[in-house]
């Protein structure tokens, strides 16, 4: 069925609190822990996909004819909802040490506590979550694709680069850190009691 005009605002009002969001979350202040980056590039990469993609749904939504089914917009926003909760408490978990790059710094610590007991790069697993939430909310299919062609092995190249990095900087304590938590998705063993050796 066609949308109709309530959906067409409610769409214009979750756009417009996302670019906000977005834009507030990106440029607000870091910690002051400076260390070295490695694929600067990829950052200015992600912008661009992140625009081509939330851009291209909201061009799908007006200009592409089709069904829209208010059910999959209602599931994207609960997505969205999750994606950002999920990557508010992993930057406050890591607290000074969050950074948009892929950076290592002199006294970086090796966090395995809140969501990165579950998950190795839960704010990666948020960015996925998110850019496939937005398209989902406005049936934006094309969008959709994007993510999955473009936007995901993006993260994944980033990420594999990130995780030398670490196994670099943290050395055997990060590969078995490799070995119980799985990179995107948690593993079954993540889940298990730890028992604390006496």
């Amino acid at each position: 069925m066609l949308r109709t005009s309530a959906e067409t605002i409610g769409f214009v009002v979750f756009m417009i609190a996302v670019v906000v969001w977005r834009a507030w979350e990106t440029y607000r202040k870091q910690g002051s822990v400076r260390g070295v980056t490695s694929m600067l590039w990829s950052f200015y990469a992600m912008v661009a996909l992140t625009i081509l993609i939330f851009g291209g749904t909201v061009l799908e939504f007006f200009l592409v004819k089709r069904t829209f089914h208010p059910s999959l917009s209602l599931l994207g926003i609960l997505l969205f909802i999750l994606a950002n909760l999920l990557r508010l408490r992993a930057t406050r978990t890591l607290g000074n040490f969050w950074s948009l790059h892929v950076e290592i710094r002199e006294r970086h610590q090796f966090v395995r506590g809140g969501p990165y007991a579950f998950v190795r790069h839960p704010a990666y697993t948020s960015f996925v979550m998110e850019h496939i939430a937005v398209p989902l909310v406005g049936n934006a299919w094309w969008s959709l694709a994007a993510t999955v062609l473009l936007y995901i092995p993006m993260i994944l190249l980033r990420l594999n680069k990130e995780e030398s990095a670490l196994v670099g900087k943290f050395g055997d304590a990060y590969r078995a850190y490799q070995r119980e938590v799985g990179a995107l998705a948690p593993k079954p063993m993540a889940f298990r009691r730890r028992v604390v050796p006496r």
